[in-house]
């Protein structure tokens, strides 16, 4: 078995730079464009899956049957 000098170089490995620590960021009020609120109810939701199923019930079904498994195998 030949092996090539190149990829077994006698130079020691680089060793790593230590990180250098960092100060803690203040951290002010958020703003109220960054604040978020929700924007879906609980309605919408089930508005939302209940079109989902209409739409496209051989998918519903599929990830209702595969979620179903993958939760079996789980507790297994």
């Amino acid at each position: 078995m030949n092996d090539d000098r190149e990829l077994f170089a006698s130079d020691p490995a680089p060793k790593r730079r230590s990180r250098a620590r960092r100060t803690a960021v203040a951290e002010s009020d958020p703003s109220p464009a960054t604040v978020s609120e929700a924007v879906a109810t609980l309605e919408d939701l089930r508005a939302a899956g209940e079109r989902f199923i209409r739409e496209q019930p051989l998918l519903a079904v599929g990830l209702a049957v595969g979620l179903g498994y993958l939760i079996g195998r789980l507790r297994r």
